[in-house]
């Protein structure tokens, strides 16, 4: 170890049964027992960390992915099974932003044939932003997001938009 250096002491373990790992109850998205599954588009790997730990404490499955093209790829993989109820997608990325990856999914979802669930029922797209959108909200509509949530997330602020989105989609 360098001089320049101290060794630090090992973070305390957490207990079982933490806050931070219990269960949160979300009674208006009984699905029959079936999970939420979520499309989860992040470049930054603490993001995809906290934000599936969340998801998962609500009861949802996420499959994370960190890049747009990457996210539009894994939709297209599971479009035959109408796979994704929900899609959260970060607006800074990389490459193809969030935005461009919004229109590609619904360029995807059009070019469904006209009895395939997502047809009716397009996934709903939330951007996540850790910025003010001010004048971009119109810019995520016309790309094809139906909303946009603020990082970092709020646990209350989440549960509510998954009340609010996901009867859209089922």
């Amino acid at each position: 170890m360098s001089p320049g250096f101290r060794k630090l002491p090992p973070l305390p373990r957490r207990r079982s049964g933490s806050i931070r790992d219990r269960k949160i109850d979300m009674p208006e998205m009984d699905r029959n027992g079936r999970p939420l599954r979520i499309l989860l588009v992040d470049d930054a790997p603490v993001n995809l960390a906290v934000c599936s730990r969340l998801l998962g404490r609500m009861g949802c499955r996420v499959e994370p992915a960190t890049s747009g093209e990457y996210a539009v790829a894994m939709f297209r993989h599971g479009c035959p099974e109408a796979r994704y109820d929900l899609i959260l997608m970060d607006m800074n990325m990389p490459g193809m932003n969030g935005m461009e990856a919004s229109r590609a999914i619904r360029k995807l979802e059009a070019d469904l044939p006209p009895e395939h669930p997502y047809r009716d029922r397009p996934v709903p797209i939330l951007i996540l932003t850790s910025k003010n959108p001010g004048d971009k909200v119109k810019d995520f509509r016309r790309a094809g997001a139906n909303d946009f949530l603020y990082k970092p997330f709020q646990p209350e602020v989440v549960r509510e938009a998954l009340a609010k989105w996901i009867p859209v989609h089922v």
